[in-house]
């Protein structure tokens, strides 16, 4: 078959991609670069999934639904900046500084420098200040031993949790909590106690033992719909892709041997040549047909346990820190992003602040004023200069189902892209991409299941 067939096949067959968010987008966006049909059915009126953002309705701020970190070493998401061409709408640190915070209030900076990965790292923590020196030493150990663990050997490692190898390998209470957990928490969205050792190894491998620069930091300048939304719809559009917005995918219809449509909650019929499931892991059994329900391959993803994430925003009437972000120590707080530098507002009288709380469990639930005035309380204690400030408005976003939980065991029930339905895929970021669930493994997800339909028959 010559290049001229290839391309009169892909024209000639439909994708429906069922969800509209980073997965759904790169899927969409790579199926309408290669020529094929596309629709794009998500439930709301408007793309993004869990990356999104929306207007206040009391002082207009364009507030994201959660603070969305990226690094360098997410390359895929990078490419789909660059595919969309919005990159220049992020920022991407040129070397790895992250302020940490303690109780006493004193910080510390772990940075990147000159030196070649592992070294890289080097400096800054010998002069971190909340680990001993023990500490320092028994981490250059563990370390050097995640550095020599092969992939094979790691995926090995899944049923374990992090805090057991961690403690098999001769570290302290003190250094999980004021070292390992200032990485997992917000990666993995737990604790080091309760995630796979498989999946924390890899975090550590990929990010800061492989190249000097594969931490560096980034985030969007603008919210994360005017990033992406618009461009990611032009894009798709340009391309002759259909989007068919504000309409819940209700049903698919087919057996084990192919689908062969999908019936939204209005009623509406959309069929396709192949279907590409770009949904969360506990909307995924009640998409499909009953005999598919009941299938070995797909009841594993009920078994997927999904963790929480709140930001809590503020809107204060002056500036209270220089700092663009910042980790916080024994302290409620964990995270707190300077939005009016982030976004470029800084000059102004008042500041724009955001407290981000990965493995929200305890906060999920909890009343908002209740959590307002814990947030405020811890604010006061680490950063002194906001007990002078007056809070002119609040916001507290909840995702209850922000990530799935990389508890051990949890790689067993991450399912590949092709399913034993011919013409069905499935993408997102708890999908089997090999990395937590993050943006990247979103992205990832949505071009390896882009991929598995155009080599399908």
């Amino acid at each position: 078959m010559d290049d001229n067939d290839v391309e009169k096949s892909s024209a000639q067959r439909k994708v429906l991609v069922v969800g509209g968010g980073l997965a759904g987008i790169t899927a969409a966006s790579e199926l309408a670069d290669g020529g094929y049909q596309v629709d794009l059915l998500e439930r709301r009126p408007y793309l993004g999934g869990r990356t999104y953002s929306f207007t206040d309705k009391k002082n207009g701020s364009e507030v994201d639904n959660g603070q969305h970190v990226f690094m360098k070493c997410c390359t895929y998401y990078i490419d789909l900046l660059k595919r969309l061409g919005v990159l220049d709408k992020t920022y991407l640190q040129e070397r790895l500084s992250v302020k940490v915070v303690g109780a006493e209030g004193h910080a510390s900076v772990l940075s990147g420098s000159r030196l070649p990965s592992p070294l890289h790292l080097l400096p800054s923590l010998l002069t971190y200040r909340h680990l001993s020196w023990s500490d320092k030493l028994r981490i250059g150990y563990a370390a050097a031993s995640m550095r020599r663990i092969s992939e094979g050997k790691r995926r090995g490692l899944d049923n374990v949790t992090f805090y057991d190898w961690l403690m098999a390998h001769r570290q302290s209470e003190r250094s999980i909590d004021n070292f390992w957990n200032l990485v997992i928490l917000p990666t993995l969205n737990d604790d080091a106690r309760a995630v796979s050792a498989a999946q924390a190894i890899m975090i550590f491998q990929v990010g800061f033992l492989a190249d000097p620069h594969a931490a560096d930091m980034g985030y969007a300048k603008v919210g994360l719909s005017t990033l992406l939304v618009d461009e990611a719809s032009r894009y798709i559009e340009a391309r002759d892709g259909r989007l068919i917005l504000g309409q819940s995918a209700a049903r698919l219809d087919g057996t084990v041997e192919g689908i062969d449509s999908v019936t939204t909650h209005g009623g509406a019929v959309h069929q396709a040549d192949a279907y590409i499931l770009a949904v969360p892991p506990n909307k995924l059994l009640d998409l499909l047909p009953p005999a598919l329900q009941e299938h070995e391959f797909f009841r594993k993803a009920a078994n997927m346990a999904m963790s929480p994430i709140v930001n809590v925003y503020l809107w204060l009437d002056r500036k209270v820190t220089d700092s663009s972000f910042a980790a916080y120590l024994d302290s409620e707080l964990q995270w707190l992003f300077n939005k009016s530098e982030i976004h470029g507002m800084d000059g102004g009288s008042g500041q724009y602040l955001c407290i981000s709380l990965s493995a929200a469990h305890k906060y999920i639930d909890m009343p908002q004023e209740a959590l307002y005035t814990l947030m405020i309380d811890e604010l006061h204690r680490h950063v002194p200069a906001s007990r002078e400030a007056t809070v002119l408005h609040y916001t507290i976003v909840k995702e209850r189902y922000a990530t799935f939980t990389a508890s051990p065991g949890s790689a067993a029930n991450r399912l590949p892209s092709r399913t034993p339905v011919p013409n069905l895929f499935l993408a997102g970021a708890w999908t089997d991409t090999g990395w937590p669930s993050t943006m990247e493994s979103a992205v990832r997800s949505g071009i390896f299941a882009a991929r598995e339909t155009m080599r399908a028959p």
